[in-house]
């Protein structure tokens, strides 16, 4: 009856508005009114139609002017039923009491009344670049599980692409609604300052296309002042629109894993393109006789391309390492942060790129070489955080039939990036320690999103992530000019030169 009532009740007030709209029209218009309202419908359905469209091309400048309120609006009009729906609804304080009493016959009669049910209570409403927040307060007894449960069908009612759960502290939970999808539709990647700007300099006839020169007279500094915010590098952005912020203090070593043309290069070379221009030496390790580290040669302190050299590599790496655990001795610091500036060492970056190569070997030398990489590499995993030394292990697959040094070395590596993957036990693998429904939504990454990955976090949570893309060429010409950054490591570099030439190391 109550609902009846309400139904009546909305419809008397629609006439109302309608009738004093047409009063309006006719104050303002005249005769002319009807024409007048004709002209306004025809107007909301162009603009209705430029919002679709407006949508699908730019849904950044969508989202605030159309896709927000409307969003706000169905939040608002449903969130009651689905709460009532999706088991987020509580009993309200001293509803359904109720009572047995003895009947005939020694039957029993309940008498009570009925259960009232009441939503969680919305406590704040922010809206996003890309979506909205809605904050509420947890019931005694709810969980943030059950609303991360739930997400789906609040994204359904809400008329969003996503709902992810977020707890800012103990009784409380946001709601981030994400009104599109910020990994299919990036935000252009602002460019940054850097000491000599890019020349763009017209196509050739082999490329076809534009590509940017950097001059190479870049003036660097006798003695230049290493801090942690140097391995700290943005390289994309998360589906909350956060950009994906990569540190190096904080999760030393990284595992990255996806199938071809899945976005692990795109990933790589944002990286690499990001740490040259800081005070950061890089090692390449390229198995895949230097096909992907080779642009970046000028900046690199040394390039392994076979299984040969990145023995000789990562044993010359090792060296440098006790080097300088013998600096942190003699000054009493535990970590080469705590040396005094003048004798503190530049951070190294060891990047592996398809590991598997170094991993699998048919003949008995190839075997030794094997287990040389995997006990260097795990040792540099154990030692090398507090020294200054990083690792970056990327592969197509990693699972345990690269053998039993594959288990050992995730173990060192706390960062994880999992791109689209061709089998469950690499994504497993991969993102061990996460959730698992990270695992289910690596396996869920389309092939048209190359980039698109899932990453954690420091909360320990996950997210969906994309690297920005960067043009290898623009890539080799920004190593190029930060040629003069390039580390002298002659331990490494001597080692890797002294197979090429067929020496034994």
């Amino acid at each position: 009856m109550s609902s009846l009532l309400l139904k009546v009740v909305a419809l008397v007030a629609m006439v109302w508005v309608l009738r004093r709209i047409a009063d309006g029209f006719t104050a303002i218009f005249g005769a002319a009114a009807p024409v007048a309202l004709l002209a306004l419908i025809v107007l909301g359905m162009l603009v209705w139609r430029m919002a679709g469209r407006l949508r699908e091309a730019r849904p950044w400048s969508w989202w605030p002017v159309f896709g927000a309120p409307v969003a706000v609006w169905w939040m608002l009009r449903t969130w009651s039923a689905a709460c009532e729906e999706l088991g987020l609804a509580v009993p309200a304080a001293r509803s359904g009491r109720f009572g047995l009493l003895d009947g005939p016959a020694g039957g029993l009669i309940v008498r009570g009344t009925p259960l009232k049910v009441v939503s969680p209570r919305r406590i704040g409403l922010k809206i996003r670049a890309s979506g909205l927040e809605v904050r509420v307060r947890l019931a005694p007894g709810q969980t943030p599980a059950q609303f991360e449960r739930a997400a789906e069908g609040l994204a359904h009612a809400w008329r969003v692409h996503r709902v992810r759960v977020e707890v800012p502290r103990p009784g409380f939970g946001t709601l981030v609604g994400l009104g599109f999808d910020p990994l299919r539709h990036p935000k252009p990647r602002q460019a940054q300052a850097v000491a000599a700007g890019p020349v763009d300099v017209p196509a050739s006839d082999q490329d076809g296309q534009e590509r940017a020169e950097y001059p190479t007279d870049l003036v660097v500094p006798d003695q230049i002042e290493v801090t942690p915010a140097d391995l700290s590098v943005s390289v994309g952005i998360r589906e909350d629109s956060h950009p994906w912020q990569l540190d190096l203090t904080r999760r030393p070593h990284y595992l990255v894993c996806g199938a071809t043309r899945s976005g692990k290069s795109t990933l790589t070379v944002r990286m690499l393109s990001e740490l040259a221009r800081r005070p950061v030496g890089l090692v390449g390790i390229d198995a895949k006789n230097g096909m992907e580290l080779s642009p970046f040669g000028p900046r690199l302190s040394a390039l392994a391309v076979n299984r040969a050299e990145a023995v000789a590599a990562i044993e010359g790496l090792l060296g440098v390492l006790e080097l300088r655990a013998m600096t942190c001795q003699e000054h009493g610091a535990r970590s080469i942060w705590e040396l005094p500036v003048p004798v503190r060492p530049w951070p190294i970056v060891v990047v592996v790129d398809e590991v598997a190569k170094l991993m699998l070997s048919v003949d008995r030398a190839g075997k030794e070489e094997t287990t040389r990489c995997i006990q260097g590499l795990v040792r540099l995993g154990q030692l090398g955080a507090a020294l200054g030394i990083h690792l970056w292990i990327s592969g197509q697959r990693f699972g345990s039939d690269l053998g039993p040094g594959a288990t050992l070395l995730r173990a060192q590596l706390a960062g994880r990036v999992c791109h689209r993957v061709a089998d469950a036990e690499t994504a497993g693998m991969t993102l061990a320690g996460l959730p698992a429904e990270s695992v289910v939504e690596a396996q869920k990454i389309p092939a048209d999103l190359a980039g698109v990955a899932v990453s954690g976090d420091d909360s320990g949570a996950w997210h969906l992530v994309r690297s920005d893309p960067m043009d290898i060429t623009e890539a080799a010409a920004l190593a190029s000019q930060y040629a003069s950054l390039r580390l002298d490591l002659p331990e490494v570099d001597a080692a890797v030169q002294r197979v090429r030439l067929g020496g034994a190391w």
